[in-house]
């Protein structure tokens, strides 16, 4: 197996999330004469896939930025997991969660970097 990269074009990425969401809309909105299981099958997966590539397409590099995950240490990913099951477990836990989430955010966050201006 090569080590090579495979180059990922985030702009076909972002127009294949935004035709899928398209299709999922024009399929569930314009075909009410025949609205069958089918039709809102189609419908559900599109919409699915566009919000997945959509999700994908945020978290793809940019000409400025390193991609989404390449700061991620193994111990935040490891408690995103735990964090995931736990909603996924008992979603009653979600809000108290997310409520301390935001308040160790609000006072862990990096503090912003003084820099003396230029003379």
């Amino acid at each position: 197996m090569s080590d090579s990269k495979i180059p990922v074009n985030r702009t076909l990425v972002g127009l294949l999330s935004l035709a899928c969401l398209m299709a999922a809309g024009y399929l569930f909105f314009f075909t009410e004469a025949e609205r069958t299981t089918r039709t809102l099958m189609w419908s559900a997966a599109f919409v699915r896939v566009g919000l997945l590539m959509g999700a994908f397409w945020l978290a793809l590099p940019t000409k400025n930025r390193d991609a989404a995950w390449a700061g991620v240490s193994p111990w935040q990913f490891i408690g995103g997991l735990l964090a995931v099951a736990a909603i996924a477990l008992r979603p009653r836990v979600a809000i108290p969660f997310l409520l301390l989430l935001a308040i160790v955010g609000f006072f862990v966050r990096p503090k912003p970097k003084y820099r003396p201006p230029r003379q």
